[in-house]
């Protein structure tokens, strides 16, 4: 199995820290994959579509994989599995990412890179009370299992407490 984890805009190793420690120490046989080389703005389109091809070129190879995903993100992710040949999404959890958000540009950037509203993997949405970045309502998408946690946008990469949760759910 293989796990990736695809960042949202801007996002500083510093808040990736605990992901890169405890992903490999709770799932040890699992290869685990971050696409963070880019730091990116979601009108940055060469960028965005690099990571895009990046993630098609990986899981198109037909290896059970699960996607994590935090903020934009999720729509790379659902990008990516929309252009995938041959891939095998297990799962895909994302996190406070703006699925039915449109505006700050976010829809002209979904747009751009024709991302579905729907994919056809199990997918696991999880939204924050507290998230003023990307409202809760904005985070579901129609064929996903759903949870809200009491908070903000970056307590999904902090938080101990959620970080144990979304593990139950790999």
């Amino acid at each position: 199995m293989r796990i990736i984890f695809v960042p949202g805009i801007k996002t500083w190793n510093f808040y990736l820290r605990n992901w890169k420690k405890e992903l490999p120490e709770k799932f040890p046989r699992d290869e685990i994959i971050f696409l963070d080389q880019i730091f990116y703005f979601h009108f940055e389109h060469k960028k965005i579509e690099k990571i895009v091809e990046n993630g098609v070129k990986i899981i198109s190879d037909g290896r059970p994989t699960k996607i994590i995903a935090h903020s934009f993100g999720g729509i790379l992710a659902k990008t990516m599995i929309a252009r995938a040949k041959n891939c095998r999404i297990e799962k895909l959890l994302t996190m406070a990412s703006p699925h039915k958000m449109k505006i700050f540009g976010v829809q002209k950037a979904k747009n751009f890179l024709k991302t579905p509203e729907k994919i056809s993997a199990p997918t696991f949405t999880f939204g924050g009370f507290f998230d003023t970045v990307v409202p809760f309502f904005w985070t579901k998408t129609e064929n996903s299992i759903h949870q809200n946690f009491w908070s903000g946008h970056l307590q999904f990469l902090l938080s101990r407490r959620i970080r144990e949760k979304i593990y139950e759910k790999i």
